[in-house]
C-alpha cells in the first residue's frame, strides 16, 4: 500500500458547493480521485491527484488510503503511484453490462473503420470528457493511440461538440457556459443543424473527424465519431462522404438499440 502521511488531526469536510443537503461530500469526493485515473492515466501519484481534483493533499491521502483499503485502488509495482484495483475494474464491467449491447455494434463499426482506413469510436459524456465505449480501427499508417475508456474533451473535439449540439436547450445553454471557446461550438451547433453531424479538421496533427448523435427515448444518446489522417479523409471527402454516411450507420445503430431495449 502506497504510504500516506499521518496527520495530527483531520479536518472537517467543506460544505458542498451546492446547497444540496442529500449530496454526501466524503463520497463525491471519492469519486471524483477514481474519475482521474483513465486509459492514458494509468498510474497517479497523490500529489497528481491533488491538481486534478483541485482538493487539498491531506483529503487526497486520506480518500486514496480509504479506496486501497476497500480494493478501489492499489499501489503500481516499484513506483510511487497508484492504479485502479480489482474492484474498480469490477465496477466498470458491470457499468458496460448494465449499457445497451454494445459489441452488437462492432461489426458495422468494424466495417465502417475499414470501409475508411479510419477509427470509429462510441461514447457517451461523463462531466467534461466524452468516455469512449466501443472503438474500431480501420488500417491506417496512422494509429490513434485511444481505447475503450479514454477520454476525449468535450469542449475541445467533434464527439464533444456533436454531443452539445444534440442536447436540448437548457443542457445546451448550461454546456455552453462551461466553454472556454463559444465560438467553435456556436459552429459545431450550426455544423449539426445543417448537416446532422459535426467536421473538426485539426491541421496541426493532420487529422479530420466527424461525429453524429444517437438519440434515443427522450434525451438518453450516445455520440459516434469517425477521424483519420487528414491525407486519406480530406476535409472535402468528410463532407461529402464520410459525414453522410456516418449517419446512415447512427440510424443502423440507433434501430438496434431500440429493439434490443424492446426485447428487455
Amino acid at each position: 500500500m502506497v504510504k500516506v502521511k499521518k496527520e495530527e488531526s483531520v479536518p472537517a469536510d467543506e460544505k458542498p458547493a451546492t446547497e444540496d443537503r442529500q449530496f454526501v461530500v466524503a463520497l463525491g469526493r471519492g469519486l471524483d480521485v477514481l474519475r482521474c485515473f483513465s486509459a492514458q492515466s494509468r498510474m497517479l501519484g497523490t500529489t497528481d491527484i491533488a491538481g486534478l481534483t483541485g482538493l487539498p493533499q491531506p483529503t487526497v491521502w486520506r480518500l486514496c488510503y480509504t479506496l486501497q483499503k476497500m480494493g478501489y485502488l492499489v499501489a503500481a509495482r516499484d513506483r510511487d503511484k497508484l492504479m485502479l484495483g480489482p474492484a474498480a475494474l469490477a465496477l466498470g464491467a458491470a457499468a458496460l453490462a448494465g449499457q445497451e449491447p454494445l459489441e452488437a455494434a462492432r461489426p458495422a463499426m468494424q466495417a465502417f473503420a475499414d470501409r475508411y482506413r479510419g477509427a470509429v469510436a462510441l461514447g457517451q459524456r461523463d462531466q467534461n470528457s466524452i468516455v469512449y465505449l466501443l472503438r474500431c480501427q480501420g488500417d491506417s499508417d496512422l494509429l490513434m493511440n485511444f481505447r475503450v475508456g479514454s477520454r476525449i474533451p468535450l469542449y475541445a473535439s467533434a464527439i464533444g461538440g456533436a454531443w452539445i449540439a444534440s442536447a436540448n436547450e437548457a443542457e445546451r445553454r448550461a454546456l455552453m457556459k462551461g466553454s472556454a471557446d463559444p465560438t467553435w461550438l456556436n459552429d459545431a451547433c450550426s455544423q449539426y443543424e445543417q448537416r446532422g453531424f459535426v467536421m473538426l479538421a485539426r491541421p496541426a496533427h493532420h487529422i479530420n473527424t466527424v461525429a453524429t448523435a444517437i438519440v434515443l427515448d427522450g434525451q438518453d444518446r450516445y455520440v459516434l465519431n469517425c477521424g483519420g489522417p487528414a491525407s486519406l479523409l480530406p476535409q472535402e471527402f468528410m463532407l461529402q462522404e464520410v459525414g453522410p454516411a456516418l449517419l446512415e450507420l447512427a440510424a443502423e445503430l440507433r434501430s438496434a438499440f431500440a429493439f434490443n431495449r424492446r426485447q428487455v
